[in-house]
């Protein structure tokens, strides 16, 4: 699913009264929000989301990588990572409970 597959989405929903213009502007910002909560906390942040689940900023401890073909080894420095926990209702509603 798309930005703009959610956009025409909630259009579909009879009971919003706007334009696709706003509800586009209104989809992006939410998604700016979340990035913005992502990227300005710091590891094991977390961003909860009720009914849906939990966005989860983890570090990722630097490790010794190698290239495949050469078999030449290389750190691989320490970096953030998200994780997505997916919440209780969202995981009932998946498996048809």
């Amino acid at each position: 699913m798309t930005k703009a597959d959610i956009v025409n989405w909630i259009l579909e929903n009879k009971e919003v009264k706007a334009s696709k213009r706003d509800v586009s502007k209104l989809v992006n910002r939410i998604f700016e929000i979340i990035s913005e909560e992502i990227t300005n906390g710091d590891d094991n942040h977390k961003i909860q989301i009720s009914g849906f689940g939990t966005f989860i900023v983890k570090k990722r401890a630097p490790k010794i990588g190698r290239n495949p073909k050469t078999k030449e080894e290389k750190l691989i420095p320490e970096r953030f990572g998200i994780s997505f926990k997916v919440g209780k209702k969202l995981h009932r509603k998946l498996n048809g409970e």
